[in-house]
């Protein structure tokens, strides 16, 4: 009995010891397991840090950048705006000045349109001014019939054209032309004294008796001053008569 108490004892004794062994282990193995998650958290800490490190010089350097490129596009921008100022400057200049370019083109078109128009209408004028004289004529009648019923009196060789008609034509003259003038152009040969006709186509005064001599008549009147102002108009009938005594004509 005694022999079987201490085999038991002695048993229940290895067997504590053995649990004690395997608690012991257990300890000891839980404890490296702390120890090596202690390791790996620290590790993991370190490496957080060191990432965390690493980001935060990744956006520091990434700030400093952006200062930088904020720097560059505020001188960029600032350049443009000087740029398009200076732009927008000479535009306006250039503007301006196209402005009084074009201002002057137009005034000098203008003055050189309105020269052109007043020439015109000087020409229009003058043409106007031609016609008008063109269109202008008398009828102009140089007559000695009177000398055919005086032809004894007739103190002279002078040949009477027949029916006494020395010359009959429709006579073309300008505003302001005279009796006169007229009868200049009529190419028939005239002797005028002092603004007096003595004598056309050779036949005098006094050469038909003492009141024998030429005067002219207008529209069937006889003006009572000399031919030289007497100023013609259109469609007048103008004659040239020779008269031998008072009241032949």
């Amino acid at each position: 009995m005694k022999k079987y108490m201490v085999w038991l004892i002695s048993a229940l004794m290895a067997v504590s010891m053995i649990a004690c062994s395997n608690a012991q282990k257990k300890d000891t193995k839980d404890q490296a397991q702390i120890t090596t998650a202690a390791k790996e958290n620290a590790t993991q800490t370190e490496a957080a840090k060191t990432t965390s490190k690493k980001e935060k010089k990744k956006d520091k350097k990434k700030s400093q950048k952006s200062k930088k490129n904020s720097k560059k596009t505020k001188s960029s921008t600032a350049k443009k705006k000087e740029t398009s100022t200076t732009t927008a400057k000479k535009k306006k200049v250039k503007k301006k000045k196209t402005k009084e370019k074009t201002t002057k083109n137009t005034k000098e078109t203008t003055k050189t349109t309105t020269a052109s128009k007043n020439e015109s209408t000087v020409q229009t004028a003058e043409n106007q001014t031609t016609e008008a004289k063109q269109e202008q004529s008398c009828e102009f009648l140089i007559s000695c019939k009177t000398v055919l019923s005086n032809k004894s009196a007739l103190q002279s060789n002078y040949q009477v054209p027949a029916g006494g008609k020395i010359y009959e034509k429709k006579m073309e003259f300008e505003e302001g032309d005279t009796v006169m003038d007229v009868l200049k152009r009529t190419g028939v040969d005239i002797d005028i004294s002092k603004g007096y006709v003595a004598g056309i186509d050779g036949l005098y005064e006094f050469d038909c008796g003492k009141n024998s001599g030429w005067m002219y008549r207008v529209n069937g009147k006889f003006p009572n001053y000399m031919a030289g102002k007497c100023k013609l108009h259109d469609g007048d009938k103008v004659e040239w008569l020779y008269t031998c005594v008072r009241g032949d004509l």
